[in-house]
Formats: structure tokens, C-alpha cells, sequence
């Protein structure tokens, strides 16, 4: 890390660094608008929901902006609540950028073109539905490549290269409707629990393999590689830079840290269908191959 940062003398302590700057912009127009584009396809975003969401916010009388944040909480999934949320979030979190008005500039073009337009007729996988698709998310690729400014003094939770004030608010809308309609499924929230349970037991279970004296070796030959590198970086920065490193520092701590260190990195490294596979073989759901 501080040979990275060693490239980047202008950028203050604590600071993006370009490269991750541009990352972390590219990410959030990638989540903002081709996400939304891989879910409309799949027919999990619906034009009814999406669209009660947005009228309800853009007709309020003002009965949602002075609720009080304890009765918005309990009705969330009341349409406008979700948004008023996230525009509170938002004012809380960035009020360098945000500002009610071009949160409401934004939602409304948002609603145009996605819950009163795109989601408006139904995705069946024809041309047409294609055709109008690919021209949203052109559309909106567009739109915000175009309205990346360079800021030579940045806010401390901004970057270097970031939105403007405009794009900013309308990436957030997008966002919203990504998590609200689609994360927030309870199907989805039931697969998600169980994938996650998959992958803490990976986690467990290879820690208790490499724990065992008599069985270790015959754990996989590249985890193994990666916990004897991961351990000798280990040590080497607790000589060099022991402040950078918490928790236990004695020798059965900062192999404990190396171990689980290549461990994760393992776990992460498998696509779900290994992942999926390798739970189950370290179950005994898998038959034992016959020769």
C-alpha cells in the first residue's frame, strides 16, 4: 500500500487515489444502471411497485418530509416511505452534495424514464423489448460518463474524480431501486442467507482441516501453498509494521492470522458452483469416485 501511494504524492492522507477513484465511480454506474439492465431482463423488477414508489414520493403533500424518522422506519414498505429514507440517508451522510431539490429533479427523471417508461411494458424478450432495453442503458451510460468532473480539493468522502451534484443524486435513485425492489425480495434474502451459510461452513470446516495434525497435509496442494505464503508474509510485516496488524501478535496468533488470511482468499476464489461443490463434498453429499 505505500508503494501505491507513493505514486500519488498530491493525494492527501486518507484520500482515493486516482486509480481507485475511477474504480469506485466505474463500480457504482456499473451497479447503478447495468444491474437495473440484467434485472429487467430477468423479470424481477416490476413496473407496479416501482412506479407506486415514485408517484407517492413526487405527489407528498409534505407528509412524508416531516414525519418523524421512527414512523417511516416502521412503514417502510409503504410507497414513498423508502424513498424519503434514503433521501434523509443521504442528506445525513453527504450534505457537501445533497440537496433536496435535485433529489427531487432526480427522482422524477428517474421515474420517467424507468418506472413510467422502460418498466412500463412488460420485458418479453422480443426486439422491441430489446431494442428499448439496450437504449436505457446506452442512455444512461451516457448520461453519466459525461458528467465526471475532476475536483482538485475533494471532500473528505468524495474523490478526485466523482460525479457532479446532478449525477450524483441520479446514481443514488438508481441504486435505491436496485436494493429496494430486488435485494429486499425475501426469496432473494432466503437465498442469500444460505449462501452464506455456505460459505462461513467452507470457512469452518477448511479451518478445522488445517488444524488437524494427522489430516492437513491432504488438504488442497494450492490452500496449502497460500497458508505457508500467507503466514510468512504474516510474520514479516509483524517485524516491519506491527502497528498495522491487530489482535493476537505472539507466533500461534500470527499463524492463526496467516491461516485464515489464505483461507479466505480460497473461499473467495471459488465460483458458486465450486463453492456449491465443495460444501457438499466436505458434507459427504457427494459419492466417492469408483474406480
Amino acid at each position: 500500500m505505500d508503494a501505491v501511494l507513493a505514486a500519488h504524492p498530491a493525494v492527501a492522507q486518507g484520500m482515493q487515489t486516482l486509480d481507485c477513484a475511477i474504480m469506485d465511480l466505474a463500480d457504482d454506474i456499473a451497479y447503478a444502471v447495468h444491474d437495473l439492465d440484467d434485472f429487467v431482463r430477468a423479470g424481477v423488477l416490476q413496473h407496479a411497485p416501482v412506479a407506486g414508489e415514485f408517484r407517492a414520493w413526487l405527489a407528498d403533500d409534505g407528509a412524508l418530509a416531516h414525519a418523524d424518522a421512527e414512523s417511516l422506519s416502521a412503514r417502510w414498505r409503504s410507497p414513498g416511505a423508502s424513498l424519503e429514507l434514503l433521501w434523509r440517508g443521504l442528506a445525513y451522510k453527504d450534505p457537501w452534495i445533497a440537496a433536496r431539490e435535485v433529489f427531487a429533479e432526480a427522482v422524477e427523471r428517474v421515474s420517467t424514464e424507468l418506472a413510467e417508461g422502460l418498466l412500463a411494458r412488460p420485458y418479453d424478450g422480443g426486439g422491441m423489448s430489446e431494442r428499448a432495453v439496450s437504449a436505457f442503458t446506452n442512455r444512461w451510460i451516457d448520461r453519466l460518463r459525461s458528467s465526471i468532473v475532476v475536483d482538485a480539493r475533494p471532500h473528505v468522502r468524495s474523490g478526485h474524480i466523482r460525479l457532479d451534484q446532478r449525477a450524483w443524486h441520479e446514481v443514488a435513485v438508481l441504486k435505491f431501486v436496485h436494493s429496494r425492489f430486488v435485494l429486499d425480495l425475501p426469496e432473494l434474502a432466503q437465498n442469500q442467507r444460505g449462501q452464506a451459510r455456505v460459505i462461513e461452513d467452507l470457512a469452518l470446516a477448511f479451518d478445522a482441516w488445517l488444524c488437524d495434525p494427522h489430516d492437513r497435509t491432504r488438504a488442497p496442494r494450492r490452500l496449502l501453498e497460500w497458508v505457508d505464503e500467507a503466514t510468512e508474509a504474516t510474520f514479516a510485516l509483524a517485524s516491519r509494521r506491527p502497528e498495522l496488524l491487530s489482535g493476537d501478535r505472539g507466533e500461534e496468533g500470527l499463524r492463526r492470522q496467516g491461516r485464515a488470511r489464505a483461507i479466505l482468499d480460497y473461499v473467495s476464489s471459488l465460483t458458486d458452483q465450486q463453492a456449491l461443490a465443495t460444501h457438499a463434498s466436505l458434507n459427504g453429499r457427494v459419492p466417492l469416485p469408483t474406480r
